[in-house]
């Protein structure tokens, strides 16, 4: 297979066919879902709060704090010591605080209490990337968009090589676009994601028990044979 795209296209289905055997515990990001699918607005605050932060904790601090407020008036209404307390345990939790707040107020109070489903709409937001964007895209509305995370670079450029001279997220998320159907845009990252956490992990990969051991270019695969075929 010398054809990047064809390569990324039988990687991607090998991964997707993994997801279903992943429990919750070595891919959080499942955990995610829960908090995400609850309303555009629950699935927003609980990307811009994954940025930089493992998806456990991410899920648990997300839920908290959508439990105390669900809405985005009630975020607004909240004081920003009260979010930065449930915060803590999170990475950058002062600037996330600000930002969610903030972002709460121009959706209550520019957006009719509706969070924007454009991508123009969202990069508005402070602590809105496109990585955020896309996924809330897909997540709340359904709409074919790629989200470019961590795993996703690492397993894309570093691991799999088919991109290797990408330097930033968009060359990646451009690669996926063109490379696969609209239909797995959105899924994309969710498969990554759980394979980055469950096996191809960012420190000591688990390239042991990995289905593309033998098709991997990762240095530290082993050579014995792989169900791959």
């Amino acid at each position: 297979m010398k054809d990047p795209r064809e390569k990324l296209r039988k990687f991607v289905d090998v991964v997707a066919r993994l997801y279903d055997s992943f429990g919750e515990e070595e891919a959080p990001i499942k955990l995610m879902k829960k908090v995400k699918g609850r309303s555009p607005f629950h699935a927003l605050i609980t990307t811009m709060l994954s940025v930089r932060s493992k998806d456990e904790m991410t899920h648990r601090v997300a839920a908290e704090l959508l439990s105390k407020a669900p809405t985005p008036q009630a975020l607004c209404a909240m004081p920003l010591e009260e979010i930065e307390r449930i915060l803590r345990p999170l990475g950058f939790y002062r600037q996330k605080a600000r930002n969610v707040k903030e972002a709460a107020c121009r959706i209550a109070n520019e957006y009719g209490g509706r969070v924007p489903d454009t991508l123009d709409e969202l990069l508005k937001f402070r602590g809105v990337g496109r990585k955020v964007a896309n996924i809330v895209l897909y997540n709340a509305f359904g709409k074919p968009a790629v989200g470019v995370d961590t795993h996703v670079f690492r397993i894309i450029t570093e691991r799999w090589r088919l991109l290797p001279d990408a330097k930033r997220p968009e060359d990646v998320e451009r690669f996926l676009m063109e490379s696969l159907p609209k239909d797995m845009w959105g899924e994309v990252n969710r498969y990554l994601v759980a394979f980055g956490q469950a096996i191809c992990k960012p420190q000591n990969p688990r390239c042991d028990v990995c289905p593309l051991r033998q098709k991997c270019p990762y240095p530290g695969r082993p050579t014995h044979p792989s169900p791959l075929q």
